[in-house]
């Protein structure tokens, strides 16, 4: 497979919400607080990890926890702040797998959370098991004792069923979509070129962003958990509490750093 050099979420930022992915982050913040009530979770501070447009991060605040957000993108974190406006939500521009947050008062001391959460697959973004360990490491240096960490992700049915080698399309009144998949079965990994259309005026512009996704096995997402340190407490298809299938396309982890 010959890898193109990913670009992602630059102009994409700007009619990301449109697409309804705002939708989906409300739905995970809902889905969290259940886990939290199931595990009897008391958090104060949370980190939200591949935050975007900020929305999961402004109905966590909403329900009182101070929160932090972290993206790779300076795109999405611009409009994010937008909908942040007024609220104490301090918004990293950093990449995973590797990443650091500092306390704002030493500089010297890496900041600690109660909880941590990375929403919509955004962990297979990460194109090998190197990165997505790192990942895991990074996130339990900054976990408090006994702190939790949420996430989920796309399975390999999810890239083979759902991306595939389809195309899907939209249109609304001033925006129009088109995304082509192509699925690598041999390196269980999928590419969606994205081309959209958004009209300005009279006219329309283009601009078009290449997407790349690569699924892990979940006994080795289970393994490289307990690896790094963690005890993994749950692993469901995502939105409910039951055990995923072969067929499942999204699982949803939960994680915990021992006290």
């Amino acid at each position: 497979m010959k890898r193109h050099r990913m670009k992602t979420y630059g102009k994409f930022a700007t009619v990301y919400d449109q697409l309804g992915a705002d939708r989906f982050s409300a739905d995970m913040v809902d889905y969290t607080f259940k886990i939290m009530r199931r595990f009897k979770v008391n958090a104060t501070c949370g980190l939200d990890l591949c935050c975007g447009t900020g929305t999961a991060l402004r109905l966590f605040a909403d329900r009182r926890l101070a929160m932090t957000g972290l993206d790779q993108s300076a795109a999405m974190l611009r409009e994010a702040r937008k909908k942040l406006r007024g609220k104490k939500i301090k918004l990293c521009c950093q990449s995973l797998p590797r990443f650091e947050i500092r306390n704002d008062k030493t500089g010297r001391r890496l900041q600690r959370f109660d909880i941590i959460t990375c929403f919509y697959d955004s962990l297979n973004y990460l194109q090998n098991a190197s990165q997505l360990r790192a990942a895991f490491r990074s996130v339990y240096r900054h976990l408090a004792p006994g702190g939790w960490f949420v996430f989920d992700m796309n399975t390999p049915e999810a890239l083979k069923v759902l991306w595939g080698s389809q195309i899907w399309g939209g249109v609304k009144d001033d925006l129009a979509w088109i995304w082509r998949n192509r699925y690598y079965e041999n390196e269980c990994c999928a590419e969606c070129t994205t081309t959209f259309f958004i009209k300005s005026g009279k006219h329309w512009k283009r601009f078009d962003e290449l997407h790349s996704e690569k699924a892990y096995d979940n006994r080795e997402v289970r393994r490289w958990l307990r690896e790094a340190g963690y005890t993994v407490k749950g692993f469901y298809r995502c939105f409910s509490f039951a055990k995923p299938t072969a067929r499942t396309c999204r699982i949803c982890v939960v994680a915990r750093r021992p006290d």
